[in-house]
């Protein structure tokens, strides 16, 4: 492994537990995140937060994504779930072709709207001003995050990209950001009360600390605000559309996952996060999905702080990542094989799969900074998916083989 590059693809399960795993010693320098990498001032928030205030984010929000409160949230979730698979029903009955990816991220956005301020961005309902800002800034977002690598290229880049585009882009990045912020000001400006008597998770950002003092500052919480909504919103949809991408090119494994699912569900008010749980081969496939289609493709590498890294000593400043398809971890790594992730008890086991080491994937991340919304994101894709399985035969039109790419 060359050591002298700017750049250092790490294949082993062993360096990725090293880079993004918590260290041995509280005193032991981490292998930090590229502030700014995700968007202005990410610092602020614990994405890119240093490791104190990271700690002092995480435990104040730890509560929020607990299972006790995703249970208790499951009532909100359900109802936009149920609003989803309304709008779906309605244009199946009319026969239309269906853009699946907007319609998902547009659930998705209401669902953590509300989640996060107990006020969705009402996506569902025809206003889907966010959603769309979201994805004409996802390419300033590239553009930036090559800007931080490679600054002296801005006026190269301006030429291939044009000028105008590439300031568009950029501006619209923000804009979105700016829209989280307003509406968790807008939601600050109540308090740490629970509004509508239930707990959202401003509740607890609000919250103070044993000597009545506030334990996040404003401008962090305004800045958790947006790293919430946008982190907990399109990343679903996106594996959600990946996932019926997988399925629907795949007919056999497709009916594998019908199978299970009306064979588990009698009606669809059985259809719910606790329920969905108990199925292998649709947690099999999301685990191959994720593997295939990450839906952070641009996850902030880490920056060595001079440490040995699967026995060579990676120099201060490197920056680093992992890898989900290396053919030395995975048997066929670019086919979608959900029986790579089943146990074998399963009666579709393949021994095939035996020796994949299936630790290398880490779509959350790992160690101490791993995502703090997996849980709910799994159960989001759960129920959807069930959702969707238990009531609709699907397809994909024609001509959508390359969609992927």
């Amino acid at each position: 492994m060359a050591i002298d590059t700017p750049y250092v693809g790490l294949w082993l399960y062993v360096s990725a537990l090293v880079v993004y795993g918590a260290r041995s010693t509280s005193d032991e320098d981490e292998f930090s995140k590229i502030q700014g990498f995700t968007f202005p001032n990410d610092h602020l928030a614990l994405i890119g937060a240093n490791r104190e205030d990271h700690r002092r984010q995480r435990r104040q929000m730890a509560h929020a994504f607990s299972a006790t409160a995703l249970q208790e949230q499951a009532s909100i979730i359900m109802q936009y779930i149920d609003k989803f698979v309304s709008q779906l029903t309605a244009k199946a009955k009319q026969g239309q072709a269906v853009d699946i990816v907007s319609l998902l991220n547009y659930t998705t956005f209401d669902i953590i709207g509300d989640l996060t301020f107990a006020d969705s961005f009402h996506s569902l309902d025809g206003d889907t001003t966010f959603v769309d800002n979201l994805f004409r800034g996802i390419s300033g977002g590239a553009y930036r995050r090559f800007l931080l690598q490679f600054p002296v290229l801005k006026p190269l880049l301006a030429l291939y990209v044009g000028l105008e585009d590439l300031h568009k882009a950029s501006v619209t990045t923000k804009e979105n950001f700016l829209l989280g912020r307003i509406k968790g000001q807008a939601r600050m400006a109540i308090g740490a009360e629970p509004k509508d008597g239930r707990r959202d998770f401003a509740t607890y950002m609000l919250r103070k600390g044993k000597s009545d003092t506030a334990v996040l500052s404003d401008e962090e919480v305004q800045g958790l605000s947006s790293v919430l909504v946008v982190a907990g919103s399109e990343t679903t949809a996106t594996a959600l559309s990946g996932f019926h991408f997988l399925v629907g090119m795949h007919a056999q494994k497709k009916k594998i996952l019908v199978d299970e699912v009306r064979a588990a569900f009698t009606d669809e008010s059985e259809i719910t996060i606790a329920s969905t749980a108990k199925l292998p081969y649709l947690h099999a496939a999301i685990e191959e999905t994720l593997r295939l289609y990450g839906p952070v493709v641009t996850l902030p590498p880490r920056v060595s702080p001079r440490a040995k890294v699967g026995g060579q000593w990676i120099p201060r400043g490197t920056w680093q990542s992992a890898t989900n398809r290396n053919p030395d971890s995975f048997v066929d790594p670019d086919s979608f094989e959900p029986e790579r992730w089943l146990t074998s008890e399963h009666p579709l086991y393949d021994a095939r799969f035996a020796d994949d080491k299936k630790n290398v994937m880490k779509p959350f991340s790992n160690g101490s900074r791993d995502c703090i919304g997996k849980n709910l994101a799994y159960a989001e894709m759960r129920t959807i998916i069930c959702r969707m399985l238990f009531r609709f035969d699907m397809e994909l039109l024609p001509d959508q083989e390359k969609w992927l790419d």
